[in-house]
């Protein structure tokens, strides 16, 4: 299954399950069981907090409102959450049984071990090596739906400006006319069809440290947390700015140069080259949380960072020192 396609799967309830199936130490579980084992006490607990993002131009139905926080929608939430699991690889399902994949069992043998932090950083990886580089550019198969359409997030020209529906309205620009511009008005071709699927994608891409809520209905291409986790083990030194650019698009390869990125088009005037607008407010964020420092020593192998289309908050680099494992490092 997509996973962009239901938005009864919550990222947050994909933990509840896999701590579950932690607690049985390897043995496979009857689906249909570990859904209502894990739906009462965790799941409609869930959906009271993380409720579906309702966009501007969705139906206002009370019954339909009514039903999200019923036991009936925390058991659906369950079982589409099942289904993100497997589509990441997490789960393998085999007739109506469950049980953990390989790569999940060997990461952990104690359901509190599975902490949300861990978790977060596992799934991230789960969904960064199950996207596929060589997929065609209009599958959304798995998670490609997500990736192709953070791809497209991530080109917005205005990226400090919040995006929180799927179409445009008087209150701001919606994430369909994004994809028209690009993709053109065949949405059979959008990864995010309508309002609906508008909804798991701000769930997963700010679950995922890949974007930013700024508000329950409002997300910013911010990738800063995603890079902060992949970055984890790299060497706390001063790098080239083109250089530290690389290093974050083998972290995270929706970004400038990776595997994944396939919509931006790096602007070149001589040697200097202009970042994308996900990486620069990724960057600008990760300087405010006090992981990198920037500064300009050179007119050449100059890295700019920009974040409005009049270019009036240019940030023009060529070092970027890397300092959030300094203290690790020291210890």
């Amino acid at each position: 299954m997509a996973l962009l396609t239901s938005p009864d799967m919550l990222p947050e309830g994909t933990r509840f399950l896999t701590r579950a199936l932690v607690a049985t130490k390897g043995k496979p579980v009857d689906r249909d069981e570990l859904t209502a084992l894990v739906a009462p006490p965790g799941l409609a607990e869930a959906m009271t907090t993380l409720v579906a993002v309702i966009d501007d131009d969705a139906p206002d139905d009370a019954d339909e409102r009514e039903q999200a926080t019923t036991g009936d929608a925390g058991n659906e939430a369950a079982q589409r959450s099942l289904d993100a699991l497997r589509t990441l690889g997490v789960v393998d399902i085999a007739k109506n049984e469950v049980a953990l994949s390989e790569v999940t069992a060997r990461l952990w043998s104690r359901p509190e071990h599975v902490t949300p932090r861990a978790f977060r950083a596992f799934m991230l990886d789960r969904f960064l090596q199950t996207a596929d580089p060589q997929a065609a550019p209009d599958s959304i198969e798995g998670v490609m739906d997500l990736v192709h359409a953070l791809d497209l997030f991530y080109t917005a020209e205005e990226p400090m400006r919040p995006m929180a529906r799927f179409k445009s309205g008087p209150k701001g620009p919606g994430f369909a006319a994004l994809q028209t511009a690009a993709l053109g008005i065949d949405d059979d071709l959008w990864p995010v069809r309508n309002a609906t699927r508008w909804t798991p994608f701000v769930r997963w891409a700010c679950y995922l440290g890949l974007a930013r809520n700024v508000s329950p209905s409002a997300m910013v291409p911010d990738a800063s947390t995603a890079l902060a986790l992949r970055l984890s083990s790299l060497e706390s030194r001063t790098y080239r700015a083109s250089e530290f650019v690389a290093q974050c698009a083998a972290a995270v390869p929706l970004l400038d140069g990776g595997a994944l990125q396939r919509t931006f088009t790096v602007e070149w005037t001589g040697d200097t080259q202009v970042i994308s607008p996900a990486l620069s407010i990724s960057l600008l964020q990760l300087e405010a949380d006090g992981a990198v420092t920037f500064s300009k020593q050179s007119d050449s192998g100059v890295c700019v960072l920009r974040t409005r289309p009049d270019r009036s908050t240019d940030k023009p680099v060529t070092s970027i020192e890397w300092t959030a494992n300094a203290e690790r490092g020291a210890a």
